[in-house]
């Protein structure tokens, strides 16, 4: 019988769908109490593959060897385990270039074996410490959501227990965790408000910290009674040409409704962190007013009014590296995962297409390729001629610095679906036998 803890973890699970059934999880396991926890735990409850990738970053003595301690824990579980070294050089955020390998680390290890989500170790501390740090750097409602349960191949099972729980749960079990010092560095900000500024909240109430991270949990949950709300303003609120918020409009909205606008336009330029701080979105809603024409952004990005809408971009970057897609079979193109299957015919919509079978390429799949577009780029018209992939995504409202950044599946030089927006009409299959193509975004 499952512990209470276990039962608890599998029923968050469960309510906001982490993992699916029979598909393969890989768990980011350092060796800290959390990830040991959360790597039993899904050996317990998960009932699919479940394997187990540690980073060594290079950056302290003992982490080879804690690497190693990790991969044979995870082999004595029967999970298969996976090591991952990117040779980090300390420095200047040290902290967030070791989040950035870990993660490009284990969506590469996800895509060659086969994993369909990716477990972190957050706990309900973390979620607590995550939305007082950003309260205290400034930030609105989105940000006071915390960390979601899932975030496109991204899970986190833990975020219904705390880390004092997930300490006391190994240490019953006798099992060795690993203590990192740069977790309680003051040098490091989210060091001191663990250090610092948790404590003082426990002080004023014990459970302060659960307090906190169900604050989170309740408004992610109102969010998605205003998401409704916010679609609708967006609608009337979109620019003709379909790239950003028409100013006028903008500005018949109540202040309420315009942050949400400015904080949802942020976030779909692919920015984050300080970009959607209260800070970053007056300054976006300030061009709106008439206080200047264009401004610079966290993270790289830019706000800019042009003929009369309000456009916010990220920082210009190269188009996401091709990927093969099996049949079955999964691929990762920036944003987006791609998957192929076989299955039956079905009308087409943005986000799922059928297609003809043979497109699988017998044996392998070496036939289907994810990349961006490319000139010359063509979809045949159902009624007779092409119209090309650059014109369709105009037509949709895709500006252009942000084409790169849409999937194609090509069957070598040929198009066979530009995902998000529409097939090859003559490759379509409605009913009988077909190869599926799906997508997901972030």
């Amino acid at each position: 019988m499952p512990s209470s803890l276990a039962a608890r973890v599998a029923d968050h699970c469960r309510r906001h769908g982490l993992l699916p059934p029979g598909r393969p999880v890989l768990a980011m396991v350092s060796g800290g109490a959390d990830s040991t926890c959360l790597m039993h735990l899904l050996a317990e409850v998960h009932d699919g593959p479940v394997g187990v990738l540690s980073v060594d970053h290079g950056l302290r003595e003992a982490s080879a060897e804690e690497a190693a301690a990790v991969a044979a824990a995870a082999e004595g579980l029967g999970l298969r385990a996976h090591v991952a070294a990117p040779g980090l050089a300390p420095g200047p955020a040290v902290q967030e270039r070791a989040r950035e390998a870990r993660l490009a680390a284990a969506r590469a290890t996800a895509a060659e074996w086969g994993y369909e989500r990716i477990a972190t170790g957050h706990t309900a501390s973390d979620q607590a410490e995550t939305v007082l740090f950003r309260m205290a750097r400034g930030t609105g409602r989105t940000g006071a959501l915390g960390m979601a349960p899932r975030a496109g191949d991204l899970v986190r099972p833990l975020l219904a227990v705390s880390g004092e729980e997930t300490r006391a749960w190994c240490a019953e079990r006798g099992l060795d965790v690993v203590r990192d010092p740069s977790n309680e560095d003051p040098a490091y900000a989210r060091a001191r408000v663990r250090g610092g500024l948790l404590p003082a909240l426990r002080e004023v109430h014990p459970a302060a910290e659960r307090h906190v991270a169900a604050l989170a949990a309740t408004l992610r949950d109102e969010a998605e009674l205003l998401e409704p709300l916010v679609d609708a303003a967006w609608a009337r609120a979109a620019a003709p040409a379909g790239d950003g918020l028409a100013v006028a409009a903008l500005r018949t909205e109540r202040p309420a409704m315009r942050r949400l606008l400015a904080r949802r336009l942020i976030a779909a330029a692919g920015l984050g962190g300080d970009a959607l701080g209260a800070a970053a979105v007056e300054r976006v809603l300030a061009l709106a007013a008439g206080g200047g024409a264009a401004a610079g952004l966290p993270g790289g990005g830019r706000a800019l009014v042009e003929r009369g809408a309000l456009v916010v971009s990220g920082p210009p970057g190269p188009a996401p590296a091709p990927a093969r897609l099996g049949v079955p079979g999964v691929a990762r193109f920036g944003g987006a995962t791609l998957r192929a299957r076989p299955g039956e015919g079905l009308p087409p919509s943005p986000e799922r297409v059928a297609v003809r079978p043979e497109l699988a390429g017998g044996a392998g799949a070496e036939h289907l390729r994810v990349r961006a577009p490319r000139d010359g780029d063509r979809l045949p018209l159902p009624g007779g001629g092409h119209q090309a992939v650059g014109r369709l995504l105009a037509a949709r409202g895709v500006p252009a610095r942000l084409r790169a950044g849409v999937p194609v599946v090509a069957s070598g030089d040929r198009v066979v679906w530009v995902a998000g927006h529409r097939a090859a009409d003559d490759l379509v299959v409605r009913a009988g036998p077909a190869l599926v193509l799906e997508m997901e975004r972030a």
